[in-house]
């Protein structure tokens, strides 16, 4: 007997009717490999990453660094950057067909360019840089020297990250479609199929995960049929890609949801934009993610989900069992070569079904501005932040240590995702004394912790996070750390050396750093927390005076100082 406490059917946004999954026809041949090496995917377009949609390829260097890097056709060095995240070392090259390739991770750039890049840093007095060049300046054509792959940046080994983007947009493009050659004739692996109840939110419930099993080229579960306690329903997808040459678990490129022999809705993994990337937290199940377990590909598109990835065949998404009839489905997954993998199963209502209601005492729902505030804590999330409604939960405890300088506020479980930035205000629970009103930091507890600087505004500190969690006040007097990495002594001799390191740390994060040689700004190259100086022109033979200064968020300062020869 179904138990109905009372629901709100959430459901997804509106979807233009669409009769068949739309076909690209990008230009083939005009790029050529950027390595003189076979292509081997390390990493794919639209394969899933904490936060974000890959955004183009990620190509193997034989798990060697310094393999030489060619443009991909006629054109011109469009952009540049230095940094210590994302790409790292990057060239952007725009070609007159309307496409701007780039190319990350990289160690070096070709001398002319190298060159007028460390003029602009020591000109800036900034290692991190990100430069807009002229046409006219570095014309480059299709197969010409521009680099040499590294392992720079947010990178986690030798390999050279390349996108195609539209250039007049600036949204990557699967650079899959453009006819490379990567030879694939392998077919994604389907994992599992999983079974959300529409009737409540996705953050407020488990799947139904179900394991499958390719049986004479169809994936097929244990049971021939699923049953399940809700009776209406959408479904996800767990599944992988790989090609011929590498082993690698990419992503896919296309799944469609079949009804009684119908095609129903589908999504494409074709463009999408750096500004949307963060909306694969909406178009997987987050909650499901993050609480160890797989990564499930949504086939519906949740209330607050703006990527337009989804194409409606015949409808959303949304499967009725309530007829108690055996429901045949399928699930057609695919890879950007058309290598197809079927998932076939059916499922069917038993009955007993517990809709559970969607009111509570702070509801949380998609597409709605939402300020919560109580006596010494408020925060607030825009009305584009959410994806799926939710319940909130408020919790308020003691600060835990000496250095708590407010209570600690749990602002709703890590398990449900925020879009953007949202700014949390927090009143102390005691009186600062003076000394330390410039040492307060807001802490986020939890899976992930993580602080932010403070801003002081009439008796309240601001900062701003991205992720939900528990939130508190803190004293940070600790001076961050300088590590020298070899063996360093005071006055040595350091002619034969070619660079020298540093690690540096701080528990709360570090703001910025900052090196000089004899009294001049130096410049210093920074991977995750080591900084690097490589000896140059700069350095000069005879005695010199190296300082190196690293502030954390409260601005507390640690400084190394190193005199050697050369």
């Amino acid at each position: 007997m179904k138990k109905v406490i009372g629901f709100c059917l959430l459901l997804a946004p509106m979807l233009a009717a669409a009769q068949d999954m739309p076909v690209k026809n990008y230009p083939k041949g005009y790029f050529r490999d950027p390595l003189d090496i076979p292509i081997s995917l390390a990493g794919n377009f639209g394969e899933l990453r904490p936060n974000h949609f890959h955004s183009g390829m990620d190509i193997k260097t034989n798990q060697q660094e310094n393999i030489a890097v060619h443009a991909a056709a006629d054109g011109y060095v469009s952009r540049v950057g230095v940094s210590h995240t994302g790409f790292g070392n990057v060239i952007y090259i725009t070609h007159p067909n309307g496409f701007t390739t780039v190319h990350g991770h990289l160690n070096r750039f070709f001398p002319a360019l190298e060159q007028y890049v460390k003029q602009q840093e020591y000109k800036n007095q900034s290692w991190a840089c990100d430069l807009t060049l002229p046409p006219a300046m570095f014309p480059v054509k299709k197969g010409q020297f521009i680099a040499w792959s590294g392992n720079t940046g947010g990178s986690a080994g030798p390999h050279l990250h390349f996108e195609i983007r539209e250039t007049e947009s600036g949204k990557p493009v699967n650079p899959l479609l453009f006819g490379f050659d990567v030879p694939d004739t392998r077919a994604p692996e389907v994992q599992r199929i999983a079974i959300y109840n529409r009737y409540t939110s996705i953050y407020q419930q488990s799947p139904q995960l179900i394991t499958v099993k390719k049986i004479n080229g169809e994936y097929v579960p244990a049971q021939p049929v699923i049953t399940t306690s809700h009776s209406l329903i959408s479904l996800g997808v767990q599944a992988i890609d790989r090609q011929n040459n590498s082993e690698n678990a990419n992503g896919i490129y296309e799944a469609i949801l079949l009804q009684d022999h119908t095609p129903d809705i589908g999504f494409q993994l074709d463009h999408i934009g750096y500004e949307e990337t963060r909306y694969i937290n909406a178009h997987v199940d987050y909650k499901t993610k993050k609480s160890g377990g797989p990564f499930v590909q949504l086939l519906y598109a949740l209330p607050g989900n703006k990527l337009d990835i989804y194409h409606p065949l015949k409808g959303s998404g949304i499967v009725s069992l309530s007829d108690g009839r055996v429901h045949p489905l399928e699930i057609a997954v695919k890879d950007a070569y058309g290598n197809t993998s079927v998932v076939k199963f059916a499922v069917q209502f038993k009955g007993g079904e517990e809709i559970l209601s969607d009111s509570c005492a702070d509801m949380i729902r998609p597409n709605l501005r939402h300020v919560f505030e109580k006596d010494n804590v408020a925060f607030t999330l825009g009305e584009d932040e959410v994806y799926d409604s939710f319940c909130f939960d408020y919790k308020e405890k003691p600060g835990a240590g000496a250095n708590y300088y407010s209570s600690v506020f749990y602002l709703q479980s890590a398990l449900v995702p925020v879009h953007d930035t949202f700014t949390v205000r927090i009143k102390p629970s005691k009186a600062i004394p003076p000394a330390l009103t410039n040492k307060i930091i807001m802490v986020r507890e939890g899976m992930g912790d993580n602080a932010a600087p403070v801003k002081l505004e009439n008796g309240w500190y601001r900062a701003v996070f991205k992720e939900l969690g528990a939130f508190h006040l803190e004293t940070d007097v600790t001076n961050p750390t300088i590590k020298p990495l070899g063996r360093l002594t005071q006055g040595m001799n350091m002619a034969k050396a070619t660079k020298i390191s540093f690690a540096m740390h701080d528990n709360k994060g570090i703001k910025s750093y900052c090196g000089t040689l004899d009294g001049q700004w130096l410049l210093c190259s920074r991977k995750n927390d080591v900084l690097t100086y490589t000896f140059d022109e700069h350095c000069p033979p005879g005695e010199h005076t190296l300082v190196l200064q690293v502030t954390d968020l409260t601005d507390n300062v640690a400084t190394y100082t190193l005199k050697f020869k050369r």
